[in-house]
């Protein structure tokens, strides 16, 4: 299979809401949540910080596909979508009372989820493909991605492997909230807060 149509796979990691009328040879990949994960890092900072503690989130739902065309990347369609209300705190050291005030805060005060339930990828393009060997690529993802109402270009480094029917990709990236209109959550006039910057870590299976 052409180097090109891998990293095309490798993309189906990253789609959801996709409604062209797709050509008989168009392909179809689908993630597949079950043996996917996405999970953002979140940490402390501020003259107390020692007080606070860092956060391991889980995303819970999303969704996305890819229409791969004949004719190449250009003519292909990519979307991923994650719904902002499946966010859960998987910290283990705390209390359920304060599992519950960090999801509390995290959805109401800090993504506004009943205001924006969805954040959007559309792919735009990507870059530095390397062959790596023995089935495995790296290369840099280009996308618009849509959080909180707000639009931003983002660049995604990532590897990927492929086996028949089947693409894994993992990746880790940073973004800054502020970027998107995000006021990172803090308290005590801000001597405890979290990290403007926070990670984002994926490992993701689509299949065809």
């Amino acid at each position: 299979m052409p180097a090109h149509h891998q990293c095309l796979l490798f993309l189906a990691i990253l789609i959801l809401i996709v409604n062209p009328s797709p050509a008989q040879s168009t392909r179809e990949y689908r993630l597949v949540p079950a043996e996917s994960s996405f999970r953002v890092f979140v940490g402390k900072a501020g003259l107390f910080s020692a007080l606070a503690h860092d956060h391991n989130i889980g995303i819970r739902s999303y969704t996305g596909r890819i229409l791969l065309s004949p004719k190449g990347v250009a003519d292909s369609r990519l979307e991923m979508s994650v719904d902002t209300r499946s966010l859960v705190v998987l910290d283990q050291n705390v209390s359920e009372r304060d599992r519950a005030k960090i999801t509390r805060s995290m959805h109401e005060e800090v993504l506004e989820s009943a205001r924006y339930p969805e954040a959007l990828f559309r792919s735009t393009g990507i870059s530095g493909l390397k062959d790596e060997g023995n089935g495995e690529y790296s290369l840099q993802l280009q996308g618009d991605l849509t959080l909180h109402g707000q639009t931003r270009s983002i660049t995604i480094p990532l590897t990927l492997r492929s086996t028949p029917g089947q693409i894994r990709a993992t990746g880790r990236y940073t973004l800054k909230q502020t970027d998107f209109g995000i006021r990172p959550y803090s308290t005590a006039g801000g001597t405890i807060k979290v990290r403007n910057e926070v990670v984002i870590e994926f490992q993701i299976t689509a299949r065809g």
